[in-house]
């Protein structure tokens, strides 16, 4: 079971959720699992047209998902805390302040829709 442990509100309206998603594999030895989410709305804005705007969201929907898990295994029981803070300070120190700029989600959801296109190229052929 995942358990929201910490919460990221950013200036450009995103909020990421880090779950905890750890468990015991061997022993006293875990494998302490972080699984961060972000909703990214396909909004209006991001678009050219509004049948632009229709065509990406009949392929993605009203909102594309950004999901990342990061991974640390071999952890002690009375490590598991310090374990999962310090991968979440690292994410922190690195990631959010890209996922914080201004033009994050606009560049998440072209580069996804660009992604969904190509794979429905690939499929078709």
């Amino acid at each position: 079971m995942k358990t929201c442990v910490r919460k990221f509100e950013l200036s450009n309206s995103l909020t990421v959720l880090v779950y905890d998603a750890t468990r015991r594999y061997y022993e006293d030895y875990h494998l302490v699992r972080l699984e961060i989410e972000s909703e990214v709305a396909v909004r209006e804005d991001f678009f050219a047209s509004p049948e632009r705007l229709a065509e990406a969201r009949g392929l993605l929907g009203d909102s594309v998902t950004y999901r990342r898990i990061v991974e640390k295994m071999g952890v002690p029981f009375i490590e598991i805390e310090k374990a999962r803070e310090e991968m979440i300070a690292s994410f922190a120190a690195t990631a959010l302040p890209y996922f914080g700029m201004t033009n994050f989600p606009r560049k998440f959801v072209l580069s996804e829709l660009t992604k969904v296109a190509e794979k429905m190229q690939r499929s078709a052929i």
